[in-house]
């Protein structure tokens, strides 16, 4: 079977069961949303499958990384496929942070509205209050995802950080959670519509405390982040493994 034709059918399966199983969430997402994360999740894990995108999950610091509250921010994002492959493998609920845009793609982002995760516009005040909401709530002991770089990234290195991750976790007073989204480049590129069979690791680094922090410690906070970013963008970056990376 000529591979456009098996892409087709692969993305076919992946739309059928968005449509089943989003389709329940939001159904019963004003009753549960645990059941509806569930829903979720399964459809991201789901997918993977039926791509061959296989997930592997490392801890740096040993034990589980998600198990209290906190910010996970993305060092990077390499690939459309990084949002599937951080949500297939969160063992806990997890809120994100959406532009409105987003929050209005049919199912996909309808349901993240019922679960809760952050829609902002490009409102300045708007964007303050519902960054507080999630401040908030990581501080109650919830998991917020953000990313530091903010896009993809179209060459494969990493784009300037922002300082939203920094300053939210200072707000919460909880700490930041570093992860590493190795191989997925390799399965979909930037540009590209066929995604490719292939391993993928999730790499969680060490915890970044921020307790006792203020504002005027983000600049210090962000740098630190930064070249936690670059020593991981060194050893797992597409083709470290060819020049020596492990």
């Amino acid at each position: 079977m000529p591979g456009a034709l098996v892409q087709g059918v692969r993305y076919f399966c992946a739309v059928l069961l968005m449509v089943l199983l989003l389709g329940a969430a939001l159904l019963v997402a004003p009753f549960s949303r645990h059941r509806a994360w569930w829903l979720v999740r399964l459809w991201c894990r789901q997918v993977l499958a039926i791509f061959r995108v296989r997930v592997q999950v490392h801890s740096e610091g040993g034990g589980d990384p998600l198990a209290h509250g906190g910010i996970i921010v993305g060092l990077t994002q390499q690939s459309l496929l990084d949002p599937t492959i951080g949500y297939a493998s969160w063992q806990r609920p997890v809120r994100g942070i959406w532009n409105l845009e987003y929050a209005l793609i049919p199912l996909l982002g309808w349901v993240t509205v019922f679960l809760g995760w952050v829609i902002v516009r490009q409102r300045p005040r708007q964007a303050k209050r519902q960054l507080a909401k999630a401040a908030d709530f990581a501080r109650q002991g919830g998991l917020v995802y953000l990313s530091a770089e903010g896009r993809r990234s179209a060459d494969g290195g990493l784009s300037p950080y922002k300082k939203g991750p920094v300053v939210m976790a200072i707000a919460a007073q909880v700490p930041m959670i570093p992860v590493y989204i190795a191989g997925s480049r390799a399965c979909l590129a930037p540009g590209q519509w066929r995604v490719r069979p292939g391993a993928v690791v999730i790499h969680y680094l060490p915890p970044i405390a921020t307790e006792g922090l203020t504002y005027a410690d983000r600049h210090q906070l962000l740098a630190q982040l930064r070249e936690v970013g670059e020593q991981a963008h060194r050893r797992w970056r597409p083709g470290a493994a060819d020049d020596g990376g492990v």
